[in-house]
Order: structure tokens, then C-alpha cells, then sequence
């Protein structure tokens, strides 16, 4: 599609890219401790968790893209997915996706939901709860962050 620029793509990055951190993450982990590697698992659990707000901001300005350019956002996707040859396949974490508001009916075609028919409203609604997610997560990046300088 000729209107996908550098920034559309790199928040698709975020939702098919990254998600894949939130499916394999947790399971790497399991395997990292059954392995005895305690150490490692540790460092693995900390980056999958920083995945979900990795996402969070994907979609966001995914969403935010797609309603200042008058797209449905599920159905741009899907879009996307076929230009790119991209094929999404499970075991999918459905509770990182949801909590980063990766909705499912953007990649698992089992899902029967469908975003694009949601009125006005109902889309403005979801996008403020991302937008809190949102807010929440980069809050808590910030105390944790030491980009900051040091605590004082």
C-alpha cells in the first residue's frame, strides 16, 4: 500500500514483530528453568514483560495512524500482513496481547469479534483504555529508568 511510511511500519513492528516477544517469552523462560538457568530466566522474564508496553505503543499509534488516515485498523492490518507475507501463527499469550490492547481479531483468525464494525464511541472507549495502559506503563518505566540520573 502506497500510504505505509517508515512509521506505519514501525509500529506494525511492534504488533507482529514484538508480539511474537510476549507468545515465546514465558515459555523460554519455563525452559530456561528447567534447564537450572535461574540467572538468564530472570533476565528473559524482565524483557518479556517490557514487551507488553512495547506493544501498547505499537498499537497505539497504529490505531492513531489508521483513524487520522480514515482506516479501519483491523482490516489494515490484515492488509498489511498480506503485503508483507506475513503469516501469524499461535501459540499466541492471549493475556500479554490483551493486556498490551493487541486485539484478537487482528491475528487470530478464530476470533470472531470484529473491531472495524464498532461505532464511534465504542472505539474512542477502547483507545482510552490503551491510552491508560499506556500512561500507566510509561510511568512505571520512568521510576524504573535511570534515565532520569540518580535518585536523589
Amino acid at each position: 500500500m502506497e500510504w505505509v511510511t517508515g512509521y506505519e511500519q514501525m509500529s506494525n513492528q511492534a504488533d507482529f514483530g514484538e508480539a511474537r516477544g510476549l507468545d515465546a517469552g514465558p515459555r523460554l523462560v519455563k525452559k530456561l528453568v528447567g534447564f537450572g538457568d535461574h540467572r538468564t530466566s530472570d533476565i528473559v522474564a524482565k524483557i518479556a514483560d517490557e514487551e507488553v508496553a512495547h506493544v501498547a505503543v505499537g498499537v497505539y499509534w497504529f490505531v492513531l495512524v489508521c483513524q487520522k488516515m480514515e482506516r479501519a485498523p483491523c482490516s489494515t492490518f490484515k492488509e498489511l500482513l498480506k503485503e508483507y507475507s506475513v503469516e501469524l501463527k499461535g501459540p499466541f499469550n492471549y493475556s500479554a496481547r490483551d493486556e498490551a490492547g493487541l486485539p484478537r481479531d487482528w491475528y487470530d483468525i478464530s476470533n470472531t469479534n470484529v473491531q472495524d464494525e464498532l461505532s464511534g464511541d465504542t472505539k474512542n472507549e477502547q483507545l482510552s483504555v490503551v491510552y491508560d495502559r499506556l500512561a500507566s506503563v510509561i510511568s512505571m518505566e520512568c521510576k524504573n529508568s535511570s534515565l532520569h540520573g540518580p535518585s536523589e
